[in-house]
């Protein structure tokens, strides 16, 4: 009789190509359940091959599996149904009708052999072998559908190949005779599962060789209780996890990353998002001077090539120095300079997700006793992350951060919240009420009074504000609104300060403020009057009493509040709509 396997998974589908749903999974969920509730083998097989027909009888039918309801399909099989015949639940079973002896057949699959060939070539020649036989195994994980040869990586199928010798290699027992060591077993269809066996029963108990005799328990004490010396195993814990996991047990003891420290001497390497090696990644000291390299660097690029080339070799740069240093679990003042230095580049670039990175590592760094507080830029990094949640709308985290930071200052016990000024937080949470009023007299004001990176945090989210501003305004207006007065509503005019009356614009210059204002419209798509000119609105003043009809750009309010909310509705069917 041939092995049984489960056919009503996820994995088994998709391999036959079927797109699952969510009602799709539910119900599957529900039949695989009901098939192993059945009383019998032979009633659980009849039970598979008729759900099975079913998915390949929708699948068969015009529209495919999205064409049926499955939240009210039936998941009870009729007891007058005749047995079904299901070509997957046939192929299956002849997948697993051939002899444990015989091995499985090499897939011509250019992943695969990109695979093979990188693990063969990294493999040292006694491992070779052993390489070959854990493709065996895994090839027929493959054929029965349950993994794909995209999921594992050439350092997986070197620690099964080294699992596998040592089982075929046991290590020699002191005092004892050496015995011959035998070759590696030929691959089976049931290797796979020996080889999970036995990595499970070496967690629990020693090999044979290794057992020792139980010491005598003392008259009083209970042969339960009788304490009984076991020693290593010989499967790594590592190799356990990833035999665990090919064998689909998800709550498999996983073993702490293994701390190492780099031996590259590279200057320069950008994020990997593959699995580094000791080879990839730079120590302590190489760093260092990467550092000081990576800055000369990008000073030359920004006088030869400009300086939007010399920000983005930078920000390459930094991120791969970011990888190192949490490779290697450096944590030092070198590490929160990295981070302070990438996450004012990423928010000068409008980078808000390697800015979101940043912040949140910080955060950690700057509660470790390793890091000096006094060379770091706490105070700033705090009120940038109080703006950045309040203008992302993360008002749950923002509150949070308020009820830790009012506890240090109260009690004083953290060092982090004892060592921010009270008043900056004030001025912070009065920048994040005038962007959220639409105060932009104000927001300017107080946007003079922070650091430069503040201003470039608001005018990432600028234009979502101007619009939010812009609805509130025409809502509560009706008739006709001169541009003038929407441009000073919404931040487009400069803001004259200090001494010599110099001019501040929120979109940093007169060009920049015209060509958003422009975008604005055009995003809303809300037609200018030919007439209109950015700059001499900028420039005009108060009509006299000499023109008092004299005719300026104007819009309709309620044209452009109808082509406001037409485009929120259309936000609200995209995906990305959050992030907009």
């Amino acid at each position: 009789m041939s092995q049984h396997h489960d056919v009503l998974t996820a994995a088994f589908l998709q391999a036959h190509g079927v797109a699952l749903s969510k009602p799709l999974r539910d119900w599957l969920t529900r039949v695989s359940f009901l098939a192993r509730a059945q009383s019998s083998v032979e009633k659980k097989e009849r039970y598979e091959r008729w759900a099975l027909r079913a998915v390949e009888d929708a699948v068969k039918a015009p529209g495919g599996v999205a064409a049926v309801m499955w939240s009210k399909q039936s998941t009870v099989m009729p007891p007058d149904s005749p047995d079904c015949t299901s070509e997957w639940w046939q192929d299956s079973r002849r997948s697993c009708a051939a002899s444990p002896s015989s091995a499985v057949a090499p897939h011509e699959n250019p992943t695969r052999a990109a695979l093979l060939m990188e693990t063969m070539r990294r493999a040292p020649a006694p491992l070779q072998p052993f390489v070959q036989q854990g493709f065996s195994l895994y090839d027929r994980e493959v054929a029965l559908g349950r993994r794909r040869y995209e999921q594992v990586t050439f350092l997986e199928m070197l620690n099964i190949a080294r699992s596998l010798q040592a089982r075929a290699n046991p290590v020699p027992v002191p005092l004892s005779a050496p015995s011959p060591t035998p070759p590696p077993p030929p691959p089976s269809c049931d290797a796979f599962s020996t080889q999970t066996a036995a990595i499970t029963r070496t967690t629990i108990e020693a090999p044979t060789a290794h057992k020792r005799a139980a010491p005598e328990a003392a008259p009083h004490e209970p042969p339960h209780k009788r304490v009984v010396p076991v020693t290593e195993p010989i499967v790594s814990l590592t190799d356990k996890a990833f035999f665990f996991q090919l064998a689909g047990i998800a709550d498999a003891d996983v073993a702490a990353p293994r701390e190492f420290v780099g031996i590259s001497k590279e200057l320069e390497r950008n994020y990997t998002r593959y699995e580094p090696l000791v080879e990839d990644i730079r120590p302590l000291a190489v760093l260092k001077e990467a550092y000081r390299h990576i800055t000369t660097r990008a000073t030359g690029l920004e006088q030869t090539e400009g300086k939007k080339a010399a920000q983005e070799y930078l920000s390459k740069q930094l991120k791969g120095m970011r990888q190192d240093l949490r490779v290697q679990n450096i944590v030092d003042n070198f590490t929160v300079m990295v981070y302070e230095v990438h996450a004012r580049l990423c928010l000068e670039t409008g980078d808000i997700g390697e800015f979101n990175q940043c912040q949140a590592g910080l955060k950690q760094f700057y509660a470790m006793d390793a890091v000096d507080l006094t060379r770091c830029d706490v105070k700033n990094f705090f009120l940038y992350r109080l703006v950045y949640l309040t203008l992302s709308g993360q008002y749950d985290s923002l509150s949070t951060e308020l009820i830790h930071f009012t506890n240090a200052q109260l009690q004083g016990t953290d060092r982090v919240g004892s060592s921010i000024p009270r008043e900056s937080v004030n001025r912070a949470l009065a920048l994040c009420a005038a962007c959220n009023n639409g105060d932009t007299p104000s927001l300017c004001r107080l946007l003079l009074s922070f650091e430069t990176e503040m201003t470039f945090l608001v005018r990432i989210y600028l234009q979502k504000l101007r619009i939010m501003w812009l609805k509130e305004i025409l809502t509560s207006m009706k008739g006709s609104l001169t541009l003038r007065f929407l441009m000073a509503s919404l931040g487009f005019t400069p803001l004259p300060h200090g001494k010599k009356r110099q001019l501040f614009w929120l979109d940093g210059a007169e060009e920049s403020a015209a060509l958003r204002f422009t975008e604005l419209f055009q995003t809303l798509k809300v037609e200018l009057p030919p007439e209109f000119s950015f700059h001499a609105e900028v420039v005009r003043t108060k009509h006299s009493r000499s023109n008092p009809q004299a005719q300026y750009p104007s819009l309709d309010a309620a044209t452009s509040l109808k082509a406001i909310n037409d485009y929120l509705v259309f936000l609200s069917t995209r995906k990305d709509a959050s992030r907009t």
